[in-house]
């Protein structure tokens, strides 16, 4: 299994968001019945870099190419936690800010 690559860590306060979806059926009264559709939540991390230079951004995009589809593993920049993970987007989506430099977002998620 791939690791991630060694590029700057993403920008500090960088999103964090526990996904467990649930079922619901709302009723004519108006009320509603819930319950969780999944056993376990899905752990996910909008990664973003406002500014990283045109040779970092070679390297994720070369990662993302390799393990589009496949785990890898990341550890969480703050926390230090060990985590293996999946691109969740089928896209890497960059900004030109400058010459060199881009802005950059690339969602992952705990498999």
């Amino acid at each position: 299994m791939a690791n991630w690559p060694s590029i700057p860590a993403a920008d500090f306060g960088t999103e964090e968001e526990v996904y467990k979806p649930q079922i619901r059926t709302e009723f004519e009264g108006g009320y509603v019945q819930s319950r969780s559709r999944t056993t376990r939540e899905i752990r996910r991390f909008p990664l973003s870099w406002s500014v990283l230079s045109e040779a970092d951004y070679q390297t994720l995009e070369t990662f993302f190419k390799a393990n589009q589809g496949n785990s890898f593993n990341w550890t969480h920049p703050v926390t230090t936690a060990a985590y293996v993970c999946r691109f969740s987007t089928d896209s890497l989506k960059s900004v030109w800010i400058g010459p060199g430099y881009r802005a950059v977002r690339c969602p992952i998620e705990v498999v």
